[in-house]
Parts: structure tokens; C-alpha cells; sequence
């Protein structure tokens, strides 16, 4: 397995851990803002856009404002929050 897969892997099963009971936490701070865009919307249109042309990956993360590791940590804060990481699952499907 090459490292973005592995990325990937790691995202969706904390993703699926907190969907099934992980522990409720705050909402990121875009989804509670006056931002049109929330933390879902955004790593749903990322993740589809990179798995659309993994090819470019780098360069739809930048286009999205956000860096390998800003991708990680953005799933990582929706698979805090039990509602977010639902919300998400259910959108990338």
C-alpha cells in the first residue's frame, strides 16, 4: 500500500469508529460560524476531488486551502465529534 492509501484508510476508520459511538465533542469552529462552507462541506469536496484525480492530489489540497497534514487533522476533529463524522459519512457515500 502506497502512504495515501494508507492516509485514506486511517481517515475513513476513525471516521466509521466515531460514527459508531465515538465521543461527542464541540462542532469545528466553520461549522458554527457565518461561513457559507462548513469543515464537512469542505474535506466532502476534497476528498472527492482527490479520489476523482489522485493524480493532482497536492494540488486540489492547495486549491482547498489545506495542506496533507491540515487534511489529516481536519479528519481527524470531524471523527471527534459523532454527528460531524455521521455527517460526513453519509455525504462521501
Amino acid at each position: 500500500m502506497n502512504a495515501r492509501t494508507v492516509r485514506w484508510a486511517i481517515g475513513a476508520v476513525l471516521i466509521l469508529a466515531a460514527a459508531c459511538g465515538g465521543p461527542e465533542g464541540e462542532a469545528t469552529g466553520a461549522r458554527g460560524g457565518a461561513s457559507a462552507m462548513t469543515a464537512v462541506d469542505l474535506a466532502v469536496m476534497t476528498a472527492q476531488a482527490v479520489q476523482a484525480n489522485p493524480a493532482v492530489a497536492d494540488s486540489i489540497l492547495v486549491a482547498h486551502g489545506l495542506t496533507r497534514a491540515g487534511f489529516d487533522s481536519l479528519l481527524y476533529s470531524l471523527a471527534a465529534d459523532s454527528a460531524l463524522a455521521r455527517e460526513y459519512s453519509e455525504a462521501i457515500r
